[in-house]
């Protein structure tokens, strides 16, 4: 039994639960209270973060971008990372600005939170400008930012999803590429499954 520890609300346990549906490996979802952390959790997880993935075998893998070059090292059927290093490195570094989009929103939600507008406002003004990178590279509707469905996609949508989620569209202003794919990417079967709740 594949399990894969998660909160609804991970935006990074999003992109490695898409992975797994993307690659046809059945997961077993085990959630986990970051309230309060199980001594279960926080022996598999030493940073107490979301997600870890213990694979048939007992693999324990940690952090989303380690578990996604995990499986596509251990589970090749369904590719999901592209040959030759530079379509790699364009991999990376969208799978880096969907993670990043990823951490701005969460700091601009604890920001709000806790009252902290310094935080909100530097926030903010980060995300903004990775958002206005992904746009001028944003796909058409139905299509990947590489030539295949990749974790890039995976990491984007489910930034994308997660800034919905905690802030509103208000992100889609101005940006009407990127609008135009996320809408079409969040309505496929895995990304209903997989959107935030909670």
């Amino acid at each position: 039994m594949r399990r894969l520890f998660l909160t609804r609300r991970s935006p990074y346990a999003r992109k490695v639960w898409l992975a797994c549906l993307r690659k046809h490996l059945p997961v077993t979802l085990e959630l986990v209270d970051l309230a309060v952390r199980s001594p279960e959790f926080v022996a598999l997880s030493p940073l107490g973060k979301v997600p870890v993935l213990v694979d048939e075998d007992g693999t324990v893998v940690c952090d989303s971008t380690v578990i996604c070059e995990y499986l596509e090292d251990r589970y090749e059927a369904v590719p999901l990372r592209p040959q030759g290093w530079e379509a790699r490195l364009a991999l990376r570094e969208l799978e880096e600005l969907g993670d990043s989009l990823a951490d701005q929103a969460i700091a601009v939600w604890f920001g709000r939170q806790k009252g902290d507008s310094a935080a909100v406002d530097k926030a903010t003004r980060i995300s903004a400008r990775i958002l206005d990178t992904i746009e001028a590279s944003a796909p058409p509707p139905g299509g990947s930012f590489l030539p295949a469905w990749s974790y890039a996609d995976a990491a984007i949508l489910s930034a994308l999803g997660y800034l919905e989620f905690r802030l509103g569209p208000g992100w889609r202003e101005g940006r009407p590429a990127l609008t135009a794919w996320f809408e079409v990417a969040d309505a496929e079967p895995d990304a209903v499954t997989t959107r935030p709740v909670g």
